[in-house]
């Protein structure tokens, strides 16, 4: 109950943050609005118990150009810590959060956010977590561009969860 009332007011200031960043229209209106659609499968692993199996990520992520090779923004996505695993324990989540993004070189995109974790389903609990991000995502000159990306993330719930997901997607440049 504690985590509750800590990461619902984490979430709405996150998304507050996001949504007051998107209207300076100055830093997003020479380079636009990127939107990141975005799919994985990787591993769980939790601290303590030991609980560990495969997990499925969907979700997107709405950023804006910080000037240069740099982004932020938002990220909503639905995560399914122990996928279609009836032994484990039911543990999804709908993570909201603010991102940040760099791409040192043309192919190389990297970025770190904090994320506020809303338990869905049997889980009640919601915690606030990291991820990180490491990926290839090529320069195009057109508007539509593939990326491929290594995900971790820690939760920081009664154990310590740590997820590592292959994921893939689409950036609709607009």
């Amino acid at each position: 109950m504690k985590n509750a009332m800590i990461a619902k007011p984490f979430v709405i200031r996150c998304m507050g943050i996001a949504v007051l960043s998107m209207l300076s229209v100055p830093s997003w209106a020479e380079n636009g609005i990127l939107i990141r659609p975005h799919l994985g499968m990787g591993y769980t692993n939790a601290s303590g118990e030991g609980t560990s199996g495969r997990s499925t990520l969907i979700g997107s992520r709405f950023m804006l150009s910080a000037g240069g090779n740099k982004s932020y923004g938002l990220e909503v996505s639905y995560i399914d810590a122990y996928a279609r695993q009836d032994d484990k324990p039911d543990t999804e989540y709908l993570a909201v959060g603010i991102v940040l993004e760099k791409k040192p070189f043309e192919f190389l995109n990297m970025g770190i956010g904090t994320i506020g974790y809303l338990g869905m389903g049997d889980n009640t609990d919601n915690p606030f977590g990291i991820v990180t991000n490491l990926g290839w995502e090529p320069e195009y000159k057109g508007n539509i561009t593939p990326y491929i990306s290594l995900r971790s993330e820690w939760i920081f719930d009664d154990t310590t969860l740590k997820i590592n997901t292959l994921s893939a997607g689409i950036r609709f440049r607009f």
